[in-house]
């Protein structure tokens, strides 16, 4: 599948770079307590499916371990368009010694320490038909000034956010395939 047939502003290297990046950003995000970074690049369900982990993982005074990550293999599997967006789903295969440490004894408490396992994951990302095109500097709909695209999305001048979702695709959808 190419995407350069449905959106003729990106290609298929520079997208599926974009998911890795995403994906990447969001398991970090768990591992480090910290998904401001990549608030910005997914919807709101997304943004607290994944923020319940940290919490319930504060909660419980636990931290999700991945060691050795990283992402196999990312392909385009269906690309549909209609009249308002573009739905680009995703298959992507990412290999991490993943596990859940309880923070006062050290004990594992989920997964192990050991092996490497491979999961699959179906990404769903959309974008607007009429998105805005993205410039190489993005300026503040709100101040003007530039904002750092690649960092939490924030203006630091202003502090207001920047909506991805009016310029570029956003992760709508995860699910690990079992």
């Amino acid at each position: 599948m190419n995407i350069h047939d449905y959106d003729e502003t990106i290609d298929n290297t520079k997208f599926l770079s974009k998911v890795d990046n995403i994906y990447i950003s969001l398991v970090c995000g768990v591992m480090f307590d910290e998904l401001d970074n990549v608030k910005h690049k997914v919807s709101d369900e997304v943004y607290k499916k994944f923020e319940t982990i940290c919490l319930n993982n504060k909660t419980r005074n636990y931290s999700t371990i991945y060691e050795e990550l990283n992402v196999k293999s990312t392909d385009i599997i269906k690309i549909t368009k209609d009249e308002e967006k573009i739905t680009v789903y995703v298959e992507l295969v990412s290999g991490y010694i993943g596990y859940t440490l309880n923070n006062v004894t050290g004990d594992v408490v989920i997964g192990n320490k050991y092996n490497k396992n491979f999961h699959r994951y179906t990404l769903v990302l959309e974008k607007n038909v009429n998105a805005k095109t993205m410039k190489a500097s993005v300026h503040c709909p709100k101040c003007g000034n530039p904002i750092d695209y690649n960092a939490d999305g924030t203006c630091n001048y202003c502090g207001a956010v920047f909506n991805t979702e009016d310029f570029d695709y956003i992760l709508t959808s995860i699910e690990k395939n079992y």
